[in-house]
């Protein structure tokens, strides 16, 4: 039986002719959930993007610091670890910090600066010139239109040659038209109607419903409906995440986000994936938290539903 996630690193280079030719938005794409927050400590400074009761005890950050990392970080391995291993969708949250020029990424807490992973997908995407990322600018905080300015010229800086022009019709989006007929590699979502560039692509050409439960039957139901209601003419991210309030982390305070939310859905998760198809209709980015789980066997299950699309008539 052919795997197409044998090889994870150039798992989009080495497909069938005939999946390359089948549009991005009808193929099985592998992402991660707050993709940057693996570097996440329990000294990370209180982001802008915590809750205002959280804001409301940065005092006690030397205290709460680990409890906080704790249920913020969704991930353990670094962009260029996550790219050689098959991950090809980024969920970024972007941030200033007062006083500083810099641009970093958050999710409740300080994580690295953007420089760093944007430069990691770069040297990724030279050494690998048929593989296509896509990155999701999906929350941005305490940024002014200007910010949002010089935050565009940084990416269109990192990523020039690169970046795939916004289009309105993506039947013709597929890897060897991106690859080969636009020399692109980069699909860049911005979700701000505060900007426009050619190279941004708008919130509605892939939504991504927030599921925003801790139980696993309301998720499950969730996905499985936001993949009926799903427009085919744009790509569509599922969100195959549990998100814990403010109450729950509060009730399980010396546990985790992993042993809470995250490994109680992993069974779950692969009986609901096992059922899906790629193709019209069916899913096409489906994100997790903590990829790296069991050797990243996420990123392997998602790459090989791409063999239903061979087992139907061309």
């Amino acid at each position: 039986m052919i795997n197409l996630a044998q090889n994870l690193e150039h798992w989009m280079s080495v497909l069938p002719q005939r999946l390359k030719s089948i549009p991005i938005n009808q193929l099985a794409i592998p992402g991660s959930h707050d993709s940057t927050t693996y570097g996440l400590t329990g000294s990370s400074e209180i982001a802008p993007d915590a809750k205002p009761t959280i804001q409301n005890l940065k005092f006690l950050q030397p205290v709460l610091g680990p409890f906080i990392c704790n249920w913020s970080k969704t991930q353990a391995a670094d962009v260029r670890t996550q790219l050689a291993n098959g991950v090809r969708y980024f969920d970024l949250r972007i941030a200033t910090r007062e006083g500083d020029p810099m641009f970093y990424f958050v999710h409740n807490m300080y994580a690295e600066p953007v420089n760093d992973a944007f430069t990691a997908v770069r040297t990724f995407l030279n050494d690998h010139p048929r593989e296509v990322v896509i990155l999701d600018c999906q929350h941005f905080y305490k940024m002014a239109l200007k910010d949002h300015h010089r935050f565009i010229e940084l990416l269109d800086s990192a990523f020039r040659g690169k970046l795939l022009p916004f289009t309105s019709d993506m039947k013709h989006l597929t890897l060897n038209y991106i690859t080969e007929t636009c020399n692109s590699q980069v699909i860049l979502i911005y979700r701000s109607s505060n900007v426009f560039k050619w190279f941004l692509w708008p919130s509605h050409s892939f939504p991504t419903p927030w599921p925003n439960t801790v139980s696993i039957p309301d998720l499950i139901s969730f996905i499985t409906r936001g993949l009926k209601q799903r427009d085919l003419s744009w790509g569509f991210v599922t969100q195959c995440v549990l998100t814990p309030t403010l109450w729950f982390a509060c009730r399980f305070l010396f546990s985790s986000l992993k042993d809470r939310c995250v490994l109680p859905l992993e069974q779950e998760k692969y009986n609901w994936l096992k059922r899906q198809s790629p193709g019209v209709g069916g899913i096409n980015i489906v994100i997790s938290d903590f990829v790296e789980y069991k050797n990243y066997q996420f990123c392997k299950e998602v790459i090989n539903l791409n063999l239903k699309l061979l087992e139907r008539p061309s």
